[in-house]
């Protein structure tokens, strides 16, 4: 276990049937969110190899209901003081909106105040209205389109936490 996830897992909400747990490989073997992920052109070993590089380069943490993960939540350190935002929810976990919503919120603001991040961003499908509403929602603001940015080469929005 690295990052500090410990310390982050100690501030998580309490969620009724909820808990969270630092981040495991086996969490994402489990986790139904990684096979419903987007991203057409990559294969479920592709995205298995991109979550586990994820993983290794800063806090990540899983959600659980029940004995099931739900929901991962992970910051790429990417240099000091800069982070890079990503989450994977099941739908099972969506029934829970304010719940995930807060834990999201709790989780990066432990990112931003342990690491001392200066900035910390997300990058968003702009075809994904409901991620987008969710991001604006946990704090993150649009700064600009990328064009052809995603593995589909979809347009990205690259929105950064106010």
């Amino acid at each position: 276990m690295m990052y500090n996830e410990i310390d982050i897992i100690k501030h998580m909400p309490k969620v009724k049937g909820a808990y969270f747990l630092p981040f495991h490989m086996d969490h994402a073997w489990r986790c139904d969110a990684i096979k419903e992920y987007r991203a057409k052109s990559l294969t479920f070993e592709d995205r298995i190899r991109m979550l586990e590089i994820q993983s290794l380069s800063g806090p990540t943490v899983s959600a659980f209901l029940g004995d099931e993960p739900v929901a991962m939540f992970g910051c790429v350190l990417l240099w000091v003081g800069v982070g890079e935002a990503w989450s994977l929810l099941s739908e099972k976990a969506r029934r829970y909106p304010i719940a995930m919503t807060k834990a999201a919120r709790i989780f990066f603001d432990q990112c931003e105040s342990i690491f001392n991040l200066h900035r910390l961003q997300i990058t968003v499908n702009s075809n994904d209205k409901r991620a987008m509403g969710w991001a604006k929602t946990i704090g993150f603001e649009p700064e600009g389109l990328m064009l052809r940015y995603s593995a589909d080469k979809d347009d990205t929005y690259m929105m950064r936490r106010i």
